[in-house]
């Protein structure tokens, strides 16, 4: 199986780059060929409104992708990143209003995303051995695959009235334990590329399917290079086509 990842980001017009909240993993160079039976990438998208919701989102994508098993384990996976973000605040002499916001705990949205051709090792005994994906989704991250130029799914959100300002969360703190990942599986061919977007992008996109206008051609053209995206994606702020967010995107092609 052959991959080419290609992945952008640009920050919320007004922040600095080291303020972007979105999240990555793994980070590779743009352009990339991957050849392997199995691959895992993750993003995630920190709630600025909490304390250290950019190392959250960091440590979850890691953790995620890392493991391997987000279907089979889930919790697992997340309480081993809640671990890792205590520990790496517990040194951290803090003032005590942020320590009182640690203590309520960081949230973030995520997106595992898991493919595999026959060879590889799948993460649901149930699923297809050959030629499969699965996501994992908390929050409005969005998944699209796009089949010979269409799209044809769109997970785990598929209408624009969906999205709200009170996405589902994942916390550093347990006792916000209401919300669960939701899961989709499915087969892929070659030539099919996977889009994994945060909210701003993600809500521009499925309403742009609805009304029948979003083509495939109009997003490729946009991913040539990180100035392309950057651009296009300053251009719908300035239009007020998108929310002033961080935004990002990931296009992973199964390549011919």
């Amino acid at each position: 199986m052959k991959l080419v990842w290609k992945s952008y980001s640009l920050c919320k017009e007004g922040n600095r780059e080291e303020e972007n909240e979105d999240a990555v993993y793994p980070q590779l160079v743009n352009g990339s060929s991957l050849v392997a039976d199995q691959f895992s990438c993750a993003m995630a998208d920190g709630a600025t409104t909490s304390s250290f919701s950019r190392l959250w989102a960091n440590l979850l994508v890691k953790e995620s992708s890392l493991s391997h098993t987000a279907s089979v384990d889930f919790n697992q996976t997340i309480n081993t990143a809640r671990a890792l973000w205590s520990a790496a605040l517990s040194d951290k002499e803090l003032p005590w209003p942020t320590a009182i916001k640690v203590r309520q705990g960081a949230f973030a949205t995520l997106m595992y995303f898991h493919i595999w051709q026959k060879n590889g090792v799948y993460p649901l005994n149930k699923l297809t051995s050959d030629h499969g994906w699965t996501a994992n989704a908390v929050g409005d991250t969005c998944l699209f695959q796009v089949v010979k130029g269409k799209f044809v799914s769109t997970f785990p959100f598929s209408q624009a009235k969906d999205f709200s300002n009170t996405p589902e969360l994942i916390s550093t703190n347990h006792i916000y334990t209401r919300s669960k990942a939701v899961t989709l599986s499915g087969k892929w061919q070659r030539g099919d590329h996977f889009l994994i977007a945060t909210d701003a992008l993600s809500e521009w996109m499925i309403r742009n399917l609805e009304s029948g206008s979003l083509t495939w051609g109009l997003v490729s053209e946009n991913l040539t290079s990180l100035v392309r995206f950057q651009t296009w994606i300053r251009y719908l702020r300035r239009q007020s086509l998108i929310k002033n967010d961080d935004t990002s995107l990931i296009c992973l092609t199964v390549d011919n």
